[in-house]
């Protein structure tokens, strides 16, 4: 079952989601306020972290989706 959710569409679009909460929680607990002060690069670094491996899963899905289609 873990096979064929990690090869569906969820996986990537379930981890990119994951990636944009946890960014929102990661700003919520150090107290960056984006309204006062526009966000560091450091900040935008840890977001294209977390949200990164889901677009990375993503590519995969539609590379393997592409071969399969040949």
């Amino acid at each position: 079952m873990t096979q064929g959710f990690r090869k569906s569409i969820l996986f990537p679009i379930t981890l990119m989601f994951a990636g944009v909460v946890a960014f929102f929680l990661f700003l919520y607990v150090t107290g960056h306020d984006p309204d006062e002060k526009p966000l560091t690069l450091i900040h935008w670094i840890i977001g294209g972290a977390l949200i990164g491996p889901g677009f990375g899963y993503l590519v995969q899905w539609r590379q393997g989706r592409d071969r399969t289609k040949l």
